[in-house]
């Protein structure tokens, strides 16, 4: 350990310079992790948090739970193998609203309203107790300057909502959900109260004809441009890992080249292997640990700059994930150079020694 830190006090600008470079770039992947999952939370935060453990949709619609369409025959074929209180049609539609001073964009879930395990609100009234007009919305629509029994107009469907509570991480294509009453939507709606998108259930997986079962995960990951989207920011992520090592394993290894005639004394004056090469791997954690910590600070300061329209989520298990792979590959990448110190020959380093 004395080692390790003389070294790093001595040679202050080189490792400064390494240090901030893995500051950065620990920086980026905390970024766009963060993006990805701010994304993938607004575009499909409502899906995720269905109430129920599977979905039924017409297999024609192939995941997609807006293009499908289920009738009543395939809710009669469910209600033989599920109880009738553990599943409920869900119709989706996607509207406009106004307020006194703003325009939202919104997707209705109409489903019944006494099915179980219905979300929580975090504000007002819950699901099961809302009648007529009253509806509970997605927390996000505050940002438009709505609040909490303001009257929401839906000029397409001609009818007046009434906001009695709000809902959080309940989102649809950036929009935010409206959940209101199935018995009461179709009375306001243009649409065949016989036909929904999709029947939402708890139990266990039961087949239905012409139907595709879906989980919740499942459901999500057939959303249009869904799974492209994480992909990218995946690969992204991937390779801003594999850089990180290589620049580690690079600079590291550089650096025990240059000092393997000094490492060649330690030898001969009685330092073994395990000693030098426990000081180079303690430099490369200290260091990656050091970035960790800054470039923690440089997200948390970004966070309150980042508008609130955009999505970003970060939470600690992603950071704690990040940092046990981005330590272990440059633990790994350090092992590089340990090789090179076992190589060294103490009595010819003697000789070259400066």
């Amino acid at each position: 350990m004395f080692l390790a830190f003389k070294e790093l006090k001595f040679s202050k600008l080189k490792y400064a310079m390494v240090g901030f470079i893995l500051t950065a770039i620990l920086f980026l992947l905390f970024f766009v992790n963060g993006l990805a999952s701010g994304l993938a939370t607004a575009d499909s935060s409502s899906l995720k948090n269905l109430p129920a453990d599977y979905v039924v949709m017409n297999s024609e619609a192939e995941g997609n739970i807006l293009k499908s369409e289920v009738g009543e025959n395939a809710q009669e074929e469910l209600g033989d193998s599920v109880a009738k209180d553990q599943f409920t049609p869900l119709t989706i539609t996607m509207s406009t609203v106004k307020g006194k001073d703003a325009v939202a964009d919104v997707v209705y879930f109409a489903l019944e309203t006494d099915h179980p395990s219905l979300p929580p609100v975090i504000e007002g009234k819950p699901i099961e107790e809302i009648t007529g007009e009253e509806v509970v919305v997605d927390e996000s629509i505050k940002r438009q300057g709505y609040a909490l029994h303001d009257t929401l107009h839906d000029e397409n469907l001609g009818a007046d909502f009434t906001i009695a509570g709000f809902l959080e991480n309940h989102t649809y294509s950036h929009m935010s959900v409206v959940y209101t009453n199935l018995n009461d939507f179709n009375k306001r709606s243009f649409s065949n109260p016989d036909k929904n998108q999709a029947l939402l259930y708890y139990g266990k997986e039961t087949d239905v004809a012409k139907m595709d079962v879906l989980t919740l995960e499942e459901t999500v990951e057939s959303m249009p441009g869904y799974s492209e989207t994480q992909g990218s920011l995946l690969m992204m992520v991937t390779f801003l890992f594999i850089i990180s090592a290589f620049v580690s394993t690079v600079f590291f290894y550089v650096i025990t080249i240059q000092k393997r005639n000094q490492f060649g004394v330690l030898k001969a004056i009685g330092a073994s292997t395990a000693f030098i090469a426990k000081s180079l791997v303690l430099q490369v954690v200290f260091l990656t640990i050091s970035g960790l910590v800054l470039s923690l600070l440089g997200v948390s300061g970004m966070t309150k700059l980042l508008p609130d329209e955009m999505p970003f989520e970060i939470s600690w298990q992603m950071i704690g994930f990040t940092g046990i792979v981005f330590l272990a590959l440059n633990v790994s990448g350090s092992l590089v150079s340990v090789h090179q110190v076992a190589k060294t020959d103490a009595l010819e380093a003697i000789g070259r020694a400066d």
